[in-house]
Protein backbone atom coordinates (compact mmCIF):
# COMPACT_ATOMS: atom_id res chain seq x y z
CA UNK A 1 0.00 0.00 0.00
CA UNK A 2 2.33 2.56 0.98
CA UNK A 3 4.74 1.65 -2.39
CA UNK A 4 0.75 2.58 -4.08
CA UNK A 5 1.11 5.60 -2.45
CA UNK A 6 4.51 6.70 -2.92
CA UNK A 7 4.12 6.62 -6.92
CA UNK A 8 0.47 7.95 -7.48
CA UNK A 9 2.25 10.89 -5.20
CA UNK A 10 5.14 10.71 -6.85
CA UNK A 11 3.79 10.90 -10.56
CA UNK A 12 0.26 12.66 -9.40
CA UNK A 13 0.60 15.86 -6.80
CA UNK A 14 3.79 15.43 -6.91
CA UNK A 15 4.44 16.85 -10.32
CA UNK A 16 2.12 20.23 -9.06
CA UNK A 17 4.25 20.36 -5.82
CA UNK A 18 7.33 20.42 -7.93
CA UNK A 19 6.33 23.32 -10.51
CA UNK A 20 4.60 25.24 -7.66
CA UNK A 21 8.10 25.26 -6.02
CA UNK A 22 9.83 25.83 -9.57
CA UNK A 23 7.64 28.70 -9.40
CA UNK A 24 8.67 30.15 -5.90
CA UNK A 25 11.85 29.93 -6.10
CA UNK A 26 12.30 31.79 -9.57
CA UNK A 27 9.63 34.77 -7.87
CA UNK A 28 12.19 34.77 -4.91
CA UNK A 29 14.84 35.11 -6.76
CA UNK A 30 13.02 38.01 -8.84
CA UNK A 31 12.10 39.98 -5.48
CA UNK A 32 15.39 39.22 -3.66
CA UNK A 33 17.01 41.21 -6.82
CA UNK A 34 13.80 43.42 -7.47
CA UNK A 35 14.03 43.47 -11.01
CA UNK A 36 10.83 44.81 -11.00
CA UNK A 37 11.88 47.96 -9.27
CA UNK A 38 15.76 48.38 -10.77
CA UNK A 39 13.77 48.14 -14.19
CA UNK A 40 11.62 51.36 -12.94
CA UNK A 41 14.38 53.14 -11.28
CA UNK A 42 16.92 52.68 -13.55
CA UNK A 43 17.91 56.28 -14.69
CA UNK A 44 17.51 57.46 -11.56
CA UNK A 45 20.44 59.19 -9.36
CA UNK A 46 22.09 56.55 -7.63
CA UNK A 47 21.19 56.86 -3.82
CA UNK A 48 19.19 59.46 -4.68
CA UNK A 49 22.91 61.89 -4.07
CA UNK A 50 23.16 64.42 -5.66
CA UNK A 51 26.11 66.75 -5.09
CA UNK A 52 25.34 70.38 -7.24
CA UNK A 53 23.01 72.73 -4.84
CA UNK A 54 21.02 75.57 -5.73
CA UNK A 55 24.39 77.42 -4.99
CA UNK A 56 26.26 75.71 -7.38
CA UNK A 57 26.56 76.86 -11.30
CA UNK A 58 24.33 75.22 -13.89
CA UNK A 59 26.78 73.12 -15.31
CA UNK A 60 28.36 71.69 -12.04
CA UNK A 61 24.57 70.55 -11.01
CA UNK A 62 24.28 69.23 -14.83
CA UNK A 63 27.52 67.38 -13.81
CA UNK A 64 26.80 66.24 -10.47
CA UNK A 65 23.53 64.69 -11.53
CA UNK A 66 24.45 62.93 -14.83
CA UNK A 67 26.97 61.40 -13.02
CA UNK A 68 25.16 60.36 -10.28
CA UNK A 69 22.69 58.73 -13.03
CA UNK A 70 25.36 56.96 -14.98
CA UNK A 71 26.45 55.39 -11.48
CA UNK A 72 23.03 54.28 -10.75
CA UNK A 73 22.12 53.08 -14.28
CA UNK A 74 25.43 50.97 -14.61
CA UNK A 75 24.68 49.48 -10.52
CA UNK A 76 21.49 48.86 -11.76
CA UNK A 77 22.01 46.76 -14.92
CA UNK A 78 24.79 44.96 -13.05
CA UNK A 79 22.07 43.84 -10.83
CA UNK A 80 19.33 43.24 -13.29
CA UNK A 81 21.93 41.07 -15.36
CA UNK A 82 23.32 38.99 -12.64
CA UNK A 83 19.54 38.29 -11.50
CA UNK A 84 18.59 37.26 -14.68
CA UNK A 85 21.53 35.31 -15.01
CA UNK A 86 20.51 33.43 -11.83
CA UNK A 87 17.36 32.97 -12.85
CA UNK A 88 18.52 31.38 -16.27
CA UNK A 89 21.00 29.19 -13.92
CA UNK A 90 18.20 28.05 -12.09
CA UNK A 91 15.95 27.73 -14.50
CA UNK A 92 18.31 24.77 -16.58
CA UNK A 93 18.75 22.68 -13.23
CA UNK A 94 15.11 22.76 -12.81
CA UNK A 95 14.51 21.49 -16.47
CA UNK A 96 17.31 18.96 -15.62
CA UNK A 97 15.65 18.09 -11.85
CA UNK A 98 12.21 18.01 -14.51
CA UNK A 99 14.04 15.33 -16.87
CA UNK A 100 15.48 13.74 -13.80
CA UNK A 101 11.72 13.63 -12.18
CA UNK A 102 10.20 10.38 -13.75
CA UNK A 103 13.09 8.15 -13.99
CA UNK A 104 14.07 8.76 -10.29
CA UNK A 105 11.81 6.28 -8.37
CA UNK A 106 13.55 3.76 -10.82
CA UNK A 107 17.23 4.47 -10.10
CA UNK A 108 17.10 1.96 -7.29
CA UNK A 109 16.23 -0.79 -9.39
CA UNK A 110 18.59 0.16 -12.00
CA UNK A 111 21.61 0.30 -9.46
CA UNK A 112 19.80 -3.57 -8.27
CA UNK A 113 20.30 -4.59 -11.81
CA UNK A 114 23.62 -2.98 -12.55
CA UNK A 115 25.18 -4.34 -9.72
CA UNK A 116 24.05 -8.01 -10.46
CA UNK A 117 25.10 -7.31 -13.80
CA UNK A 118 28.35 -6.83 -12.43
CA UNK A 119 28.92 -3.05 -13.11
CA UNK A 120 31.21 -1.18 -10.82
CA UNK A 121 31.26 1.95 -10.90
Amino acid sequence: MFVVDLVQWWYAKGWSTFFGDMKTVLKNTAATFSIGDLLKTLFAPYRQIDVGGEGQPFFARLTSKLISRLIGFITRLVLIICGLILMLIETVVMGVLLIAWPLAPLLPFAGIILTVMGVAV
